[in-house]
């Protein structure tokens, strides 16, 4: 009986170089059954197929006698070679030694491009060429966020932080509203608590009372000219009311001649210490500018509650007993006009108090604002004419920049014939 070939074969179609496909088969045969089995792999139908890679597996068992290959087979060893190498290197693959290298070298590889990438960019914003490129980084760090870089300047960040707490300047319609409220104020008082009657006391004891309270010889409106109009019934009203006003707003100004200040005592002591300016114009103009600046961060350090962004208010000593005292000297001129027994002298000395709060209050307000106030009793007041209540100008910017003219007017003064 003749040997009988067992057959075992699997059909893949494998595309290679250049669109070129075989049709490959793996034979297994032996002759007979104690011999072992032989391989072999053998190719056929050379064809074209797109480039992509198709492969079809057909299992087939069985014997030459029940099947009949009836295609004319060809072999190629050089195909076969290909197969077999490339069946090879897809069984074992890499190997971990290799894999751990190249998975290192793509690391170390990684982080020196980071490294120089990151050098370059910071090497770019640290030295900006040309204006055009300054300018940017600073409108870029105007933006980010208040942490501050070691590549970029700190001043425009601690200045937009700083602004954040600092009080913003008031209306001048606010202003002007606060004012007039005090005008009335004071005249109501002035009407309410003194009398219309003649005095027995001269020009010169109520003069020497008005230089004790700050108001010189020297002015427009002088100490005598003022004790003079006093005296008269006819313009005693109008001359009471100048001096509260002038001798209560100069105790909150930083200039004013006020021999008791009501400003806080931090403030009153630091002002008394500065030298007289100097004559050059460029330091005046950085004596303002710094004066402005450190009057702004004063109000700020001294608030009680910074974040509240409200103006400085005075203190419960200041309301108290400061008021009391200042109202005590203005009443060491007042007295003599003073309507009514102890009781009615009583109530004038507190409400004259009150008054006093009031204005202080309002000077606190202008103390804590960016731009620079200053109250007209004289300037464009004709002779036969007399400030019953003070007018207000603007005379500097929020920056501390002194106008170059004229200032701005806020408030008009309120005046009288005499």
């Amino acid at each position: 009986m003749a040997a009988e070939a067992t057959l075992s074969s699997t059909t893949v179609s494998t595309a290679f170089a250049g669109g070129t496909s075989y049709e490959a088969v793996d034979v297994y045969t032996r002759l007979s059954e104690q011999a072992p089995y032989v391989f072999s792999t053998e190719y056929w139908n050379a064809f074209t197929s797109p480039s992509s890679l198709t492969t079809s597996t057909t299992s087939t068992t069985g014997s030459p006698t029940t099947r009949e290959i009836s295609r004319s087979i060809t072999s190629s060893p050089s195909l076969a070679s290909s197969t077999n190498a490339a069946q090879s290197d897809s069984n074992h693959g890499l190997s971990g030694g290799a894999i751990a290298g190249i998975a290192i070298g793509c690391t170390v590889a990684g982080l020196v491009i980071g490294a120089i990438a990151g050098f370059f960019f910071l090497f770019r914003r640290q030295k900006p060429q040309g204006p055009k490129a300054r300018s940017q980084v600073t409108s870029y760090n105007s933006l980010e966020k208040p942490l501050r870089s070691a590549f970029s300047s700190p001043f425009p960040t601690e200045r937009l932080q700083l602004d954040h707490f600092l009080l913003d300047s008031s209306s001048d319609a606010e202003i002007s509203s606060e004012m007039r409220s005090l005008s009335q104020l004071l005249q109501q008082h002035v009407e309410n608590h003194y009398h219309m009657q003649p005095v027995s006391l001269g020009v010169d004891a109520l003069s020497t009372a008005l230089v004790r309270l700050g108001l010189d010889q020297n002015s427009t409106m002088s100490a005598s000219r003022l004790a003079s109009l006093a005296i008269d019934p006819n313009t005693r009203y109008k001359a009471i009311q100048h001096v509260i006003a002038r001798v209560t707003f100069a105790s909150v100004t930083l200039d004013g001649a006020s021999p008791l200040s009501l400003l806080p005592e931090p403030i009153s002591s630091f002002i008394s210490l500065m030298p007289a300016a100097e004559g050059h114009r460029e330091s005046a103009e950085a004596v303002d500018i710094a004066l402005t600046r450190w009057r702004q961060l004063s109000a700020f350090l001294i608030h009680p509650i910074r974040s509240d962004r409200t103006p400085l208010a005075p203190s419960e000593d200041v309301s108290t007993h400061q008021a009391e005292q200042l109202a005590m000297s203005l009443n060491s001129f007042l007295e003599p006009f003073v309507a009514g027994d102890r009781q009615d002298r009583y109530e004038q000395e507190n409400h004259l108090r009150e008054v006093i709060v009031e204005c202080v209050t309002f000077g606190y307000l202008l103390f804590s604002q960016p731009s620079e106030y200053r109250y007209r009793f004289e300037g464009g007041v004709r002779p036969n004419y007399i400030v019953v209540f003070p007018g207000l100008d603007r005379i500097s910017d929020e920056e501390g920049y002194r106008y170059p003219s004229t200032a701005q007017p806020v408030v008009t003064p309120m005046v009288e014939m005499i």
